[in-house]
């Protein structure tokens, strides 16, 4: 018989996998999509550039009682070396303060502020537990081949940590996180696998001493079975947005030529552009930035376009993977409904590390991009498109627009998967658990409903006064709605038990003790 599952006093558990669940009848397990916001934060001023682009969410400062939100300026002349910093006091209203760090056509007055060596810096963490003030922030700065970390007390002077080896080995995406429950810090590497792009892990509990990079996470067999009806679907609906380069769909039978004028990748198939991993009550969750490359960048025959999907993945070894909702969209794009100018995430969808805790709520960050390719230039075979011939529609969305923005989906706190029961009603029986605090709790949606809960012993049989007519009833809508057991909990201290929950009308997202 397997050893009891130890409940840890405030630690959830979630219904993401099965590792609570013993038995389920007449539910639905459901994979809940956060709602989106409208663009928070954009290209706005010359010395932004055409656009912007993040991959590190936005970091509360307890000292200063602000939000600092570092992001990567994309102007022709910038290449990288040059980041920009906003801030703000509710995470959704933002500034961009005078810095006076560095000259742009001919002032100082803006939000820039430099990077070591004049090198790409986009993966950045605040560290709270750091003794020393001027390691505050974290960093990984592109050097060729890789990373680097770098460490600043402000978030706008950096300096390179003398480690050995010096170069972490990366792609050019890739994302940073703080495990603050394990003291961690985890390093996500981009590498070319199998189906293309795909993530090595590094941790380290120092930020100067790293262990050597490992298989994190890629697409595979299944997502590219998917991929092939995937795109299919999204070039059929007339509602979103679809690449400008589009090879021939392979059920047909085509093949390049040979020899091939495309130099890229292949298309028609499912990738890992990048990944955000972050703890949550005892696991990891990721966001995955699944691409879909559909066709080569002509005339120039390299990279491809394409279009992203945000999807969910859970791990509980950093190993092993358990993709949510059958893999479908956690975030995806906007509809063509909403227009063109101002309606940035109809194609590219970057991820950020992780979300921001709020409380009753989860903010994931986001960027969105119009394209991979730039659609008013070329026509779809790679020739060159006369300016003359753009719509005014389309000159204002791509000549006078930006062509990137910064969003935020909100999701219910721990909303990431429900159980389910119509009003016929269900039960879920979880494994033995070993018990451990004096009250339950439970995040439940029941305002038309209820959930009743039973305590077992350790041979299934119902527990006198913690089940039957006894069972405590909870109803309504809340993420923290305590269970009204007749008796206190805590003589079960030690105790193996089993949990069943009778839901009607109810959707449960977690439960635990206290």
């Amino acid at each position: 018989m397997p050893e009891p599952i130890s409940l840890q006093p405030g630690q959830k558990q979630l219904f993401l996998d099965d590792f609570v669940v013993q038995e389920i009848q007449h539910l639905d397990r459901t994979m809940h999509r956060p709602e989106k916001s409208d663009p928070l934060l954009k290209a706005d001023r010359p010395s932004d550039g055409s656009h912007i682009a993040i991959a590190s969410a936005p970091m509360w400062i307890p000292d200063e009682g602000i939000y600092k939100f570092p992001y990567e300026v994309r102007r022709d002349d910038s290449n990288g070396k040059e980041m920009a910093l906003a801030v703000s006091t509710d995470g959704l209203h933002w500034e961009k303060p005078d810095l006076g760090l560095v000259s742009f056509e001919g002032s100082t007055k803006n939000n820039l502020f430099p990077t070591p060596d004049n090198r790409r810096l986009w993966h950045i963490v605040y560290d709270p537990d750091d003794p020393d003030d001027a390691r505050r922030y974290k960093g990984f700065v592109t050097v060729p081949g890789g990373r680097h970390p770098v460490v600043s007390p402000d978030c706008l002077h950096w300096t390179k940590l003398d480690i050995d080896p010096q170069t972490l080995p990366s792609g050019d995406a890739g994302t940073l996180t703080y495990d603050r429950d394990n003291k961690q810090f985890l390093g996500l590497l981009k590498f070319k696998s199998q189906y293309g792009r795909a993530y090595n892990l590094t941790t380290s509990t120092d930020f100067a001493n790293w262990t050597e990079p490992r298989f994190l996470f890629g697409t595979d067999e299944e997502d590219q079975t998917q991929a092939i009806d995937v795109i299919r679907r999204r070039l059929a609906n007339p509602n979103f947005a679809k690449p400008l380069m589009v090879a021939p769909d392979p059920s047909i039978g085509w093949r390049e030529p040979d020899p091939s004028p495309w130099r890229g990748d292949p298309t028609w198939r499912a990738e890992c552009y990048n990944m955000g991993v972050f703890p949550y009550e005892g696991l990891h969750i990721a966001t995955l930035m699944i691409y879909y490359p559909t066709g080569p960048r002509l005339p120039e025959g390299t990279n491809c376009d394409g279009f992203h999907h945000i999807q969910l993945a859970m791990t509980r070894d950093l190993k092993t993977w358990t993709r949510l909702g059958n893999r479908e969209p956690f975030i995806g794009p906007s509809p063509l409904s909403k227009g063109l100018v101002g309606n940035y995430d109809r194609l590219q969808l970057q991820v950020t590390n992780q979300p921001l805790d709020r409380g009753d709520e989860l903010w994931f960050y986001y960027e969105g991009m119009k394209s991979r390719v730039p659609q008013h230039d070329r026509w779809t075979d790679g020739s060159p498109r006369d300016p003359s011939t753009l719509t005014p529609e389309e000159r204002a969305d791509w000549l006078e627009d930006t062509l990137s923005g910064v969003y935020v989906a909100v999701l219910r706190k721990d909303g990431f998967v429900s159980l389910d029961a119509e009003p016929q009603g269900g039960q879920i029986l979880t494994h033995p658990l070993k018990w451990a605090g004096d009250h339950l709790f439970l995040n439940l949606d029941a305002p038309a409903g209820h959930a009743r809960l039973e305590l077992l012993d350790a041979r299934g049989v119902p527990i006198p006064g913690l089940s039957g007519e006894d069972a405590p009833i909870v109803h309504g809508d809340g993420i923290c709605l305590h269970v009204p057991w007749p008796r206190n909990l805590s003589a079960l201290s030690g105790q193996t038990v089993q949990l069943r929950i009778h839901l009607q009308n109810a959707r449960l997202y977690a439960f635990w003790t206290a």
